[in-house]
């Protein structure tokens, strides 16, 4: 017997999480923009062992998209998700409209951290302070002792710990290594917009990363010289635009003090409009 309770009230919500607290059961929570892949069900499969209550949310969030087309084309399929949801026998689905999660129709928006200003946030201009302006009253009507994110949003990870930092929020961020096809392409909502010869490029993504990490930690003295010969590599398998290849220290993302331990390579590409990221660390 399943027994799902799909909530779209936050008052609703409130009343059932207060239940689960007043019998010191631990919240595990999984927030989602919905389109949901093998990735956020491992994530899921993760929560389910972590925790004895899983929150799941579906909340399409129009903050974290720095243009109206993106926000418009990027996938949505609530059908198929609630299924999937049902299978993973979680105990809640929170799809909230804006208005439940924002009480007021004037939203004030948080800033990001500064790990924040690099990598995606340089050339998704506030695209993290949308993140975190809905994670912050998402965290608090859930209040979850654990949160679960994918690694292959790396830096967006590093901004949730700080968010949690900054308001003192007791949530335990936990994290899964990328969930990844047969081809090594990162499972992603936006692979369901790249055709099969896409698709094909794409899967270049991971390997190319890869072959860069492994010779970066071999020798840190040629990293410029590594980022360049893997953006010339990826323009040639047919990437369209290369916003960022970068091999970063992991802990602040920048390139202070980067060492065999704490090296992470981090990439951004388009595929005609659909843009990739991805990272790898061994």
């Amino acid at each position: 017997m399943n027994n799902l309770k799909i909530i779209k009230d936050s008052t609703i919500l409130a009343r059932e999480i207060n239940k689960y607290k007043l019998e010191k059961k631990k919240i595990g929570f999984v927030p989602t923009l919905g389109v949901l892949h093998q990735g956020h069900l491992e994530l899921i499969r993760l929560a389910k062992k972590r925790s004895e209550v899983v929150v799941v949310s579906i909340f399409l969030n129009p903050l974290q998209f720095n243009s109206k087309s993106d926000f418009a084309k990027y996938p949505s399929n609530l059908s198929s998700d609630k299924k999937k949801i049902y299978n993973e026998k979680v105990n809640i689905l929170y799809i909230p409209k804006i208005n439940e999660i924002f009480s007021s129709k004037k939203i004030k928006i948080i800033k990001a951290s500064r790990k924040a200003n690099t990598l995606c946030g340089k050339f998704r201009k506030g695209h993290f302070d949308g993140v975190v302006t809905v994670l912050k009253p998402l965290f608090d009507q859930v209040s979850p002792n654990f949160a679960f994110f994918g690694q292959k949003d790396f830096q967006q990870v590093l901004v949730v710990k700080d968010l949690i930092l900054k308001y003192k929020l007791k949530t335990k961020i936990i994290t899964m290594p990328t969930v990844r096809d047969r081809s090594g392409l990162a499972y992603s909502s936006r692979n369901d917009l790249l055709n099969n010869k896409q698709k094909k490029i794409a899967s270049y993504l991971f390997k190319t990363i890869k072959e860069i990490f492994f010779k970066a930690k071999k020798n840190q003295n040629k990293l410029n010289d590594l980022k360049l010969v893997g953006k010339k590599k990826l323009i040639n398998y047919g990437f369209s635009k290369i916003d960022y290849l970068e091999i970063y220290n992991e802990n602040n993302l920048s390139k202070k003090n980067i060492k065999k331990n704490n090296l992470r390579v981090f990439v951004a590409a388009n595929l005609g409009k659909i843009r990739l990221i991805d990272n790898y660390k061994n």
